[in-house]
């Protein structure tokens, strides 16, 4: 009985003794494991590019800071786990310093750039930082990632300073082109003049930029004396005639504003150029003098600028007209048939190496109720529509056509003409969309 007792208490003594030595070494092994786990976290943050603080979350005390973080602040490592990250920023900035610190606790992580470091030797450093909060030690604490965003801050600067510059000089280049466009709008005759010789008439003008290589040009021209021309009517003196273009110049923008004050300024001349006593003559006339205006400077590659244009001579007291084109017809819709005059495949141009051949003269009776529409090809050539036709690979819809404009005149002819001009624009507003406008547009429209 004895023995039995003796070995049941040597039984439950070695039990006690293995689960005594089985928690100890438990114990040995988390703490191993948590040594392992700290020095992975170590190893990873000594290895970070950005500076890297492990920072209590209660009073700030920096915990451990990587090779990173003592090279951005002037400190060394055993330095910097003497400090707090209050320590690290201005005073002023203690407030905002421990609301971020609150923020970074209630939010789970933060991302802030305007608290900059205070760095050893008293120089401010701007920072980006990212906080979160994370396991440290076993308890929570606050981990900052911190980027120094000096070089970024002085190339923001540097580029803002362009952009500046850029902006001056963009300021100084629009402002030339609004006066630009002030003398450009100076020479054209006022639109509203031409209700004055032709009161059923309407000029849709739309210049794609600020200034435009599309312009009109009329006149009432008081004949002054009988003319007899070989292509044209004959005029008593005294007839009334409204001579009317639509031109089109080389380019857009500045270059073809400045083809446009070219082109006003011959067909202002042919009024006092007597050998000018037809439309076709005014086409020849302006031809001729464009090469000689624009190559009298025999140095660089000679010019070939030029322009597109309808003329039209519209004697209302007789009922005809005269007509002459380059490259540009004239419409006339007459009991809602369109009648198409066509203009010569040639342009008004300075290229020097083509003999210019004479524009056609086409005589025309006119009818009461006729409609007169001159254009150039902006219109037509506007692409929009993909709300109706499939885009192309462009994305930029189709082109609005000769084909559609012809029809668009068509369905406007109970209107007035003050009323077809607001049709035309609702038209090409509508078909154009959210696409640029490609061209200057101008129709010019007549009612007789």
């Amino acid at each position: 009985m004895l023995l039995y007792f003796f070995i049941t208490l040597s039984f439950f003594l070695i039990l006690g003794c293995a689960c005594l030595i089985y928690s100890k070494n438990q114990k040995v092994l988390k703490l191993k494991k948590a040594e392992t786990e700290l020095s992975n976290y170590s190893s990873i943050i000594n290895q970070a590019n950005d500076a890297m603080l492990v920072i209590d979350i209660v009073d700030g005390k920096i915990h451990q800071a990587n090779p990173s973080a003592a090279q951005l602040l002037g400190y060394t490592e055993k330095e910097l786990a003497t400090l707090s990250l209050f320590d690290l920023h201005p005073k002023e900035y203690l407030n905002k310093s421990s609301q971020v610190v609150a923020d970074v606790w209630e939010k789970g992580g933060l991302i802030y750039n305007d608290i900059p470091f205070l760095i050893k030797s008293g120089t401010l450093v701007p920072v980006e930082c990212s906080a979160k909060v994370a396991p440290f030690a076993g308890r929570p604490a606050i981990v900052i990632y911190a980027r120094d965003i000096t070089e970024r801050i002085r190339l923001e600067n540097e580029i803002n300073k362009q952009r500046k510059i850029i902006d001056d000089k963009t300021k100084d280049i629009t402002d030339s082109i609004e006066y630009s466009k002030r003398i450009q709008r100076s020479i054209f005759i006022e639109q509203e003049k031409l209700k004055q010789y032709a009161p059923e008439s309407f000029i849709f003008f739309q210049p794609r930029d600020v200034v435009s290589g599309d312009f009109y040009w009329f006149t009432n021209y008081k004949i002054k004396e009988d003319l007899f021309p070989e292509n044209g009517y004959n005029y008593k003196a005294g007839t009334n005639i409204l001579v009317v273009a639509a031109v089109d110049c080389t380019g857009h923008g500045v270059p073809g504003a400045f083809m446009s004050i070219i082109g006003n300024t011959l067909l202002n001349q042919t009024l006092n150029n007597l050998s000018v006593n037809s439309a076709a003559y005014a086409l020849d006339f302006v031809n001729a003098e464009l090469k000689k205006s624009l190559n009298k400077n025999n140095e660089g590659t000679p010019l070939r600028d030029g322009m597109d244009m309808a003329l039209c001579c519209i004697d209302f007291e007789n009922m005809r007209m005269e007509f002459a084109g380059a490259n540009n017809p004239v419409y006339v819709i007459r009991n809602q048939e369109l009648i198409l005059l066509k203009a010569d495949k040639q342009p008004l141009t300075a290229a020097l190496e083509n003999e210019p051949k004479p524009f056609t003269n086409q005589l025309f009776k006119l009818e009461k109720g006729d409609a007169v529409y001159l254009f150039t090809d902006g219109f037509a050539d506007q692409f929009g529509g993909t709300e109706l036709l499939q885009e192309n690979a462009f994305g930029m819809g189709k082109k609005f056509m000769y084909k559609r404009f012809k029809q668009a005149l068509l369905d406007i002819q109970d209107k007035t003409m003050e009323d077809q001009k607001t049709s035309l624009q609702k038209r090409f507003d509508s078909w154009r969309g959210d696409l640029p406008q490609v061209d200057d547009v101008l129709v010019i429209g007549i009612k007789i």
